[in-house]
């Protein structure tokens, strides 16, 4: 038994120094790098000022991800999935060329591990001979690419999950022209989260000592242990409703779309073609939350918009007065020390009749009134740290309506 933990535990060790030899793992960083810079520099263009720093998408990279890869790998594990080289290979390709198309829309599980199932069962099915992979495609069995399936589904749940867990800390707010000419505000909700999950690779020194593992004949009988990222990403941009419900609503119907498209490739392991049923729904329907949430969004009055009484929160800057006083995206400022608000500016002048203190009169997202107050240091008058709809841009013809 100890030489049995001992093999086991070397394998997993190669297993973590494989994980840093996938690009993946670079690319991943890079991308959440450009994704800051990018958002900084459209930020400082509609507000004069970033919301988040430039790192803000790399700190989310990996926390989510560590942890839903943790359960992804016991589920793998315990279950004895087999990923074949080819496999690797092809969603590694295939994430890469996702990712430099640039919309992080396309790398969810559904795009990018359904591109892969894709090329895999045609080559497979076809007879095709590719130099690089030799026989390794054709003699993948059945089963192992109904695992690989498997493995999308619940990676597509993992980021439904994610959507929904992170929908407070995912949008960055803009600026956009109204199709009636008026300034509007809007959220770009985009991240991007890697997934390392431990799979076992067909022919190695591992063997099982178990009757019963793995629980299904995935066409192996000695395995090597490799960790193998995934990277998911989010985009979508929101303007009728609130951030937070949105995201949160497109991540549930994500997770069971997740559900739903396991469940079918299980049965793939005894039923022919189910597999294929499966990765072709995880991709139609994927694609058919992103359109219909997009055909919402456009149906729907803006949610962000010039108000005739107060003034319309689009977005707090984290670490500012306005944090502290636990202002929400959304609220209305209606009074600032008993003084009615319409423009950003009536706030400024409100706070010069006691510039060591700010009372604000706020109606809530549920139109409930509220009030909330704190104390102002030095400088603090000037840097509230509330965006509002009230900034003006100047427009030009080629902007988006």
């Amino acid at each position: 038994m100890t030489r049995l933990i001992g093999e086991w535990l070397i394998e997993c060790l190669k297993g973590i120094g494989r994980f840093f030899l996938n690009p993946l793992f670079y690319l991943s960083i890079i991308l959440a790098v450009v994704s800051g810079v990018r958002r900084m520099k459209r930020e400082r263009k509609d507000f004069h000022v970033s919301i988040y720093p430039i790192f803000h998408e790399l700190r989310y990279l990996f926390p989510a991800g560590l942890l839903g890869g943790l359960t992804l790998s016991v589920i793998a594990m315990a279950a004895g999935f087999t990923i074949s080289f080819a496999m690797i290979a092809a969603a590694t390709c295939t994430t890469i060329i996702l990712a430099i198309a640039g919309n992080h829309r396309l790398l969810s599980p559904a795009f990018t591990l359904g591109a892969a199932f894709a090329a895999l069962y045609a080559v497979k099915t076809l007879g095709l001979h590719l130099p690089l992979f030799g026989s390794a495609v054709s003699q993948t069995p059945q089963n192992s690419l109904a695992g690989f399936v498997i493995l999308m589904g619940l990676l597509l749940s993992a980021e439904g999950i994610f959507m929904s867990r992170n929908s407070s800390k995912s949008g960055s707010p803009r600026l956009r022209k109204s199709r009636r000419g008026l300034t509007v505000g809007a959220f770009q909700s985009k991240r991007l989260w890697l997934v390392p999950v431990f799979c076992l690779m067909p022919a190695g020194p591992l063997v099982s000592h178990f009757h019963w593992w793995p629980v299904i004949d995935w066409g192996g009988h000695s395995y090597s242990v490799v960790l193998l990222p995934f990277l998911i990403g989010f985009q979508q941009q929101i303007q009728s409703s609130l951030p937070e419900e949105a995201v949160t609503r497109l991540g549930r119907q994500i997770a069971r779309l997740g559900v739903l498209v396991s469940v079918v490739a299980i049965a793939g392991i005894w039923i022919p073609y189910l597999p294929v049923a499966a990765a072709a729904i995880a991709i139609a329907g994927r694609a058919w939350i992103s359109y219909r949430h997009r055909v919402r969004e456009n149906a729907n009055p803006y949610y962000f918009t010039p108000q005739k009484e107060g003034l319309m929160i689009l977005a707090v800057i984290p670490g500012t007065p306005a944090e502290k006083m636990d202002i929400k995206t959304g609220e209305l400022i209606f009074k600032c020390n008993g003084t009615r608000i319409q423009h950003k500016a009536d706030i400024y002048k409100a706070l010069q009749k006691n510039g060591a203190y700010c009372k604000l009169d706020i109606i809530d997202t549920k139109g409930e009134i509220r009030f909330v107050q704190g104390a102002l240091y030095e400088g603090d008058h000037h840097e509230l740290g509330i965006i509002t709809i009230d900034e003006k841009k100047k427009w030009d013809g080629n902007e988006a309506s």
